[in-house]
């Protein structure tokens, strides 16, 4: 399992995505032909946590819990970039 330092996003933002046209549907998916929208990973539903990366790479990372992803970008993403 990789890990993704604070430190090395860029970008972090929930949004809502549309897993069969945008990555070719759930799981451990590469967008790449759809659309060059990056990697994603999600086993249902439509929202995720979309990471741009330093080196500007996309990571899309599935959740069920808006809330709480919101909470942690604000409190550690925020955080690190002053």
């Amino acid at each position: 399992m990789k890990s993704i330092l604070w430190k090395d996003i860029k970008h972090a933002e929930t949004r809502t995505y549309h897993a069969l046209l945008e990555y070719g549907g759930w799981g451990l998916r590469n967008g790449i032909f759809f659309g060059k929208k990056g990697t994603a990973i999600n086993i249902k539903g439509n929202m995720g946590i979309q990471l741009i990366l330093n080196d500007n790479k996309k990571i899309l990372i599935g959740t069920q819990k808006k809330f709480d992803a919101d909470n942690s970008i604000s409190r550690y993403l925020h955080k690190n970039q002053l």
